[in-house]
């Protein structure tokens, strides 16, 4: 394993050249931080477009052939301030006026090239600031034809970064398609970029920099001072991530779960702060649970049958008419006469009737119904594995706080329970959860 460190920046943290001052003091603190991913500069305050919006207008506009001045004029003169404060002799300038002449031309320019510039761009002006190496991600990442990353990548990321003694900055959020044009990642994307790197190098930690000092135990909108997550597992953050607690793009959990990288999740704006490590499964865990998240938007699908437990591929049928339309389930309760299928509201309304048509005819359920309105709420922990007496406490702090539970589903593995509750309960279910194994 590699003694370097991948650090990535995220657009909080590059908004301006009062930030790119606290990058360079953290990767100066620490020698082994060596290969810096980051983002596009974010927004300074609450009512400023980011960035990456103002490449998507631009794009819109130049499409049509459209004046795109007042977007463009923003995007140049935040990446001119920054150079500015920054005392950087830069050819930035260059790049964007060409940028600008391939736009006037329409056709000569693609979305996901034009909006991986803010990335672009970015590392461009971090890499002269540190004094450090430019390495594009494109073509060193690339795509196969189902958008994975490719075998032959990680080779090419090692071998590009195989000198340990320079500070290498590579811009996040894109790499090379399967026609070899540049293509993005989903919005979060520069998170993978820098997971990828950590992999391909064999880095010793993956530090992932942004606005907050780690993760909470729970939503503070929610709980009022959550204790912070100091140590988090790969299993666990999968299961608070999937219930909406996560301050990471959950794919970027795994090119570094691979090879047992830990991530430790910092605040740049107090690089004091711990903050929360991902790693391995612990031997002991310190607390009960790691942590309870919840989300809204969730409908059940109730079907009934006489003897279903019988009728061999019942289940699987139920699920096909789901698969046919396009519907992935979050959870399946059963019983022995009647199962259960949670799926996003959203996603269903838009075919709920061909779904309801579809089980009837193929299935012929005594009963079929369906729930709106359900919160999937998560309890998980590597502490509540073969602990008695976990459930009860749960299901007595949940019964005093009068909440009704609509579904249960406790994992095999023991290191989660699954709840459903009406959404209107959804913040309540929470803070008498998070009372009940924190507080007291």
């Amino acid at each position: 394993m590699s003694s370097r460190i991948v650090c990535k920046f995220g657009g909080s943290s590059v908004s301006d050249a009062r930030q790119f001052e606290k990058i360079k003091s953290i990767i100066g603190s620490d020698s082994k931080r060596k290969i810096v991913v980051v983002s596009a500069p974010g927004k300074r305050h609450a009512a400023e477009t980011k960035l990456t919006d103002l490449f998507y207008s631009v794009y819109d506009l130049a499409s049509k052939g459209i004046d795109f001045s007042v977007p463009w004029n923003l995007i140049c003169e935040r990446y001119r301030e920054i150079c500015r404060d920054l005392n950087l002799k830069t050819t930035i300038g260059d790049d964007l006026k060409a940028l600008e002449e391939k736009l006037k031309m329409r056709n000569e320019v693609s979305l996901d090239f034009l909006v991986s510039r803010g990335e672009f761009l970015c590392a461009r002006i971090m890499a002269e600031y540190l004094g450090a190496v430019f390495v594009d991600a494109f073509p060193m990442i690339a795509f196969d034809d189902r958008y994975r990353v490719s075998a032959e990548s990680y080779g090419a990321i090692a071998e590009s970064l195989k000198d340990e003694s320079p500070v290498y900055v590579v811009p996040g959020f894109y790499g090379k398609g399967a026609r070899g044009d540049v293509k993005t990642f989903t919005r979060g994307g520069s998170d993978i970029t820098g997971a990828i790197l950590a992999h391909a190098v064999d880095a010793e930690m993956y530090e992932n920099w942004t606005d907050v000092s780690g993760m909470l135990m729970a939503d503070p909108r929610i709980v009022k001072n959550p204790l912070p997550i100091e140590y988090v597992s790969y299993r666990e953050i999968r299961e608070l991530a999937y219930s909406g607690a996560s301050v990471l793009h959950d794919e970027s959990i795994a090119p570094c779960r691979a090879k047992n990288i830990p991530i430790n999740i910092r605040n740049t704006n107090r690089p004091e702060d711990a903050g929360t490590i991902i790693g391995p499964t612990p031997e002991k865990a310190n607390r009960l649970i790691t942590g309870v998240a919840g989300r809204k938007g969730f409908s059940m699908i109730y079907i009934e049958k006489g003897m279903m437990n019988k009728e061999i591929g019942f289940g699987r049928r139920v699920l096909g008419v789901l698969e046919n339309e396009g519907l992935s389930y979050e959870l399946c309760p059963s019983a022995i006469d009647s199962m259960s299928v949670v799926v996003d509201t959203h996603a269903l309304e838009a075919v709920q009737q061909r779904v309801l048509e579809d089980i009837k005819q193929q299935m012929r359920p005594d009963q079929i119904k369906i729930f709106g309105g359900i919160s999937l709420i998560a309890t998980v922990g590597h502490g509540m594995t073969n602990r008695i007496g976990v459930a009860a406490k749960l299901f007595t702090a949940l019964a005093e706080q009068e909440i009704n539970i609509r579904i249960i589903d406790q994992g095999s593995s023991q290191i989660n329970i699954i709840i459903g509750v009406d959404e209107s309960q959804t913040e309540r279910a929470i803070q008498a959860i998070y009372g009940a194994f924190v507080e007291d």
